[in-house]
């Protein structure tokens, strides 16, 4: 366990960014609007649309070592309908599910995140993606000993490539990283910042981050917390163009000066489009999202 490195040149630039041009930092979600407390200490919060996927996470999570009064299970069903709707009644058995489904996809991820955090109660927050494996079966008591030794706001846990290399795909992913994946929160912390800002159709989780960094929360790597993912991969431009609408969306919450920053500072992969090198490539997508997205004229989801 170390202490998340705040000292590196781009957060540094950030905050004083942010000084110079200072925004509102309070996200969208009022902590009023959920219901009476509860003494439960794990919320795991899941918005989903692949069955197949939900219903490896569930399992996983049937396993863990923590008594079942202790956490509890929100799903959002994003319009996948009864397939979906199936998965979650064959656990209902096993876990503490709180379940709440959208007859038409909703989509935009910033708000069903928010959503979520509104029909939890946990102490703590476990915000997982539907495709995301809990092996470790222990993963929840250890990370709620760790919040407290550690005295942590968030908690990172080390990302581990689900699968090799298939279709030229390749094993990458950021071993820490804020992508709601698997990231961990306290919840008072997330209260006192009010969670994600509004209407943003996906990159919630890296928007939710700078604000954490601007406000020099307690960030804590987590080695001893493991979790699986498939690797970053971009099969279409589907995700790149979400995330550059993503951005742009983030003007209407950001101080023009550092939505500006943000944005040059996304497009920094532009000069990688050249590389012959596929994980190159790759990057590069992200930035020919971002620039490519004004000129799209529809909207795009992931």
């Amino acid at each position: 366990m170390k202490l998340f490195d705040q000292q590196q040149i781009h957060r540094r630039f950030l905050r004083l960014a942010y000084k110079m041009a200072p925004f509102n930092l309070k996200g969208s979600w009022d902590p009023s609007l959920q219901g009476p407390p509860k003494a439960i200490l794990w919320s795991c919060l899941i918005i989903s649309n692949r069955p197949k996927e939900l219903d490896l996470l569930l399992e996983d999570i049937c396993w863990q070592n923590l008594e079942a009064t202790k956490f509890e299970v929100i799903i959002i069903n994003d319009g996948a309908g009864a397939g979906l709707r199936e998965v979650v009644e064959r656990y209902k058995g096993r876990l503490n599910v709180i379940y709440r489904e959208n007859k038409d996809a909703h989509r935009v991820l910033s708000d069903l995140r928010n959503e979520t955090l509104t029909m939890s109660g946990g102490k703590y927050i476990a915000f997982l993606d539907d495709d995301t494996r809990i092996i470790q079966k222990d993963f929840l008591s250890k990370a709620a000993a760790l919040f407290e030794k550690q005295e942590a706001d968030v908690l990172l846990a080390s990302a581990q490539p689900l699968y090799g290399i298939i279709k030229a795909k390749y094993d990458f992913l950021d071993r820490f990283s804020f992508a709601c994946r698997c990231c961990l929160y306290r919840r008072e912390y997330l209260e006192d910042l009010g969670a994600f800002k509004a209407n943003l159709n996906c990159y919630e989780d890296v928007e939710l981050s700078m604000r954490l960094i601007i406000k020099e929360a307690r960030i804590l790597e987590a080695e001893e917390l493991e979790y699986l993912h498939p690797p970053l991969y971009f099969e279409s431009m589907r995700k790149p163009l979400s995330t550059g609408q993503a951005i742009f969306q983030m003007r209407a919450h950001y101080s023009f000066f550092v939505w500006l920053l943000i944005y040059l500072h996304t497009l920094r992969f532009l000069p990688y489009g050249i590389s012959p090198n596929k994980i190159s490539r790759q990057w590069f997508k992200i930035s020919w999202g971002l620039l490519l997205f004004p000129f799209m004229g529809r909207s795009y989801y992931y």
